[in-house]
């Protein structure tokens, strides 16, 4: 009995030491060096070789001598970068998903101010990518996450934990304005490791065209001390008037402390400038529980008058024309102008949207469709123009599918249009289609 009872013993420490082994192996697994990612794409890309394109189409502009206000143009780029990394053990379930949108500027005739912005972009890239601070934000990193990762994966698969192992972390990017005055680019980060839920958060900069210099606060206004009274003020009285936000606000904020806590908000990366005013948020959990979000507060241009700085109010816009879609093998070579490439997908057609006279606040997204609701949304945005004027864009698309995926908006003389690049199946022409088109953008 007493040999039995030893082979037991034995048996069972080598099952516990085998078991720590393979936790540690787990754990050992080599993490991916670092990507150089101080270097940023051209601010015009090479175009994939396309059919239909002919070489001496891709006529791009020259840079233009630097003009001043609403004629300035802003163009935007976006690029994501991406990682995927599966269980070490079979490699067959993902366990971490991390990722971040890159915005790459060209403001033609300014190039200086764009290689300033560019290059404060590239270091959020870095902090993001590397969880160190480079000057502003703070990520855990990617290497960080995969650690975070690893050891969750190692947990359930020692110990058999119905435990959700996909963790993620993602950064995408908005342009709530760009024109010759400003540029405000806002980042949102949702991060899931483990619990009930993720985690969201927003960071905004907001920068100066002419110089490419990140604006803070106390630049927009000649008179700082009344310029964020009058702000805390109009916080205050959209809380009092909206019952919805008063609520949020209120369940979790004595009403005695709102000033308080919206001065707050006076804060360098929780503000920007929109086409309507100033707008200020908050982080989850600062002003209202984490089922309300992030609160945030519009004061217009009107209400902040000129304790504004008239170099960052809005200017009124006179628009004209709209948009042509064609293929680039029925361009007439030097027709027109060619600002940009965008290639939005593998492979495609060489295709062209031109523009009418002055046409603002141009984008090209991805669309998805969501059959129950029949209605698009808009999942990504590929590339902006703050202003077109008779000039080209260049893309590479497939359009072939039953469902469009592609999706143009820009201001004109009559308002907001927003279409799909569609193509009959029966005759394979172009067209953008406006008619029935009602998206729920996000």
């Amino acid at each position: 009995m007493k040999k039995l009872m030893i082979l037991m013993l034995t048996m069972a420490m080598a099952l516990q030491l085998a078991a720590c082994a393979q936790v540690e192996r787990l754990k050992e697994v080599e993490l991916p060096p670092l990507p150089t990612v101080t270097e940023r794409p051209a601010a015009t890309p090479a175009p994939a070789e396309l059919p239909e394109a002919a070489p001496e189409q891709m006529e791009t502009q020259a840079a233009a001598p630097a003009e001043t206000g609403e004629d300035q143009s802003v163009i935007v780029n976006f690029h994501k970068t991406q990682y995927t990394e599966l269980d070490p053990a079979a490699g067959e379930r993902m366990i971490l998903d991390f990722s971040y949108v890159t915005p790459h500027v060209t403001l033609p005739g300014r190039e200086s101010a764009a290689d300033a912005i560019n290059e404060y972009i590239a270091m959020l890239d870095e902090t993001y990518y590397t969880g160190n601070d480079y000057g502003d934000g703070y990520s855990s990193g990617y290497n960080g996450m995969l650690e975070q990762a690893l050891d969750n994966f190692s947990y359930v698969h020692e110990t058999g934990a119905e435990m959700p192992l996909e963790f993620y972390s993602a950064r995408t990017v908005d342009v709530p304005r760009a024109d010759g005055q400003v540029l405000s680019l806002y980042f949102n980060t949702s991060t899931y490791t483990g619990g009930a839920h993720g985690i969201y958060e927003g960071s905004a900069y907001v920068f100066d065209t002419e110089t490419g210099a990140l604006l803070t606060l106390d630049r927009l206004t000649p008179d700082y001390e009344a310029f964020s009274a009058l702000v805390v003020q109009k916080m205050l009285e959209q809380a009092h008037g909206d019952a919805e936000l008063s609520a949020a606000i209120g369940s979790y904020i004595e009403e005695k402390d709102w000033a308080l806590s919206f001065a707050r908000l006076l804060r360098e990366g929780s503000w920007y400038l929109d086409q309507n005013g100033l707008v200020l948020f908050s982080t989850l959990y600062e002003l209202a529980p984490y089922a309300a979000g992030i609160q945030s507060f519009t004061v217009s241009y009107d209400e902040l008058g000129e304790l504004l700085d008239a170099r960052f109010r809005m200017e009124d816009k006179q628009a004209e024309g709209g948009f042509e879609l064609l293929r680039m093998s029925e361009v007439e070579e030097g027709s027109f102008p060619i600002l940009d490439f965008v290639q939005t997908g593998e492979g495609g057609e060489a295709l062209c949207l031109k523009s009418g006279e002055r046409v603002y606040d141009v984008s090209l997204s991805r669309v998805s469709y969501a059959e129950d609701v029949n209605r698009f949304y808009k999942t990504e945005t590929l590339w902006l123009c703050s202003l077109m004027r008779g000039e080209g864009v260049q893309l590479a698309a497939d359009l072939g599918g039953a469902i469009p995926g592609l999706m143009l908006e820009y201001r004109s003389g009559d308002g907001l249009h927003r279409a799909l690049l569609t193509m009959s199946g029966a005759d394979g022409s172009l067209a953008l289609t406006e008619d029935g088109f009602d998206p729920i953008l996000q």
